[in-house]
């Protein structure tokens, strides 16, 4: 009777550590599984963000009879006002002037960004149009952007206050201050910021009001500087 009591104890335990054995490499599966899922998922994220942020680069336009670069028609639409802007910088890239004319830049794509010191949305786009005009000067392109400040005709900050904004980004495309009301009647000006592809033949191929994206405005641009 004894001897039974022993051996069913001893089986018990043997039974027991076999069960807990097997649990153990269970989990052992499980965890392993669940780690192999995880670093799946990580280099697929991964993988995914590097596609995102690969951008085809811009092209110049196609000079004319070329036929390796589709070239798109002229647009057909409302001549862009001319106007005066007296620069905060970028005097470098019209042979030293203090002010820019419109109408002086005809012949070539203008990328026009109206902007305000206090305009926190116009301020977050900027540094897209920085890499924008510095992917423009890498290919050649004869496109210029150009910021204009309306924030003393909007009510969204003055002159010294643009100055000290710019103070604190490294911006090298042209900016300055719009000096005639008219200029936001004439571009419709309706909100905050509000950006226009000027086409090198002087017309207005689209207007874009609000933030733009990096994505949306390197887009826009391939377009205006291929037709």
């Amino acid at each position: 009777m004894w001897n039974s009591i022993v051996y069913s104890k001893a089986a018990s335990k043997t039974l027991n550590t076999g069960y807990e054995g097997r649990m153990l490499a269970t989990r052992k599966r499980t965890f392993l599984g669940i780690v192999v899922v995880l670093v799946g998922i990580l280099a697929a994220a991964c993988s995914s963000g590097s596609d995102a942020e690969s951008k085809p680069p811009l092209s110049a336009a196609a000079p004319t009879g070329s036929t390796t670069t589709a070239v798109a028609p002229a647009p057909d639409g409302p001549l862009a006002a001319d106007f005066t802007m007296p620069l905060y910088n970028g005097a470098e890239f019209f042979d030293g002037a203090t002010e820019v004319t419109l109408a002086s830049l005809q012949g070539r794509p203008v990328i026009v960004n109206f902007w305000a010191p206090l305009c926190p949305p116009c301020r977050a786009e900027m540094p897209d149009f920085q890499e924008l005009w510095e992917e423009l000067q890498t290919i050649g392109s004869d496109a210029i952007v150009l910021g204009v400040d309306v924030g003393t005709l909007t009510g969204l900050g003055d002159r010294e206050q643009a100055i000290e904004f710019l103070d604190t980004i490294d911006l090298t495309y042209p900016t300055g201050q719009a000096t005639d009301a008219d200029i936001v009647r004439d571009y419709k000006v309706l909100g905050m910021p509000t950006t226009v592809f000027v086409h090198r033949n002087g017309t207005v191929m689209r207007t874009w009001t609000g933030a733009i994206t990096g994505d949306k405005l390197r887009e826009i641009t391939q377009e205006l500087i291929s037709s």
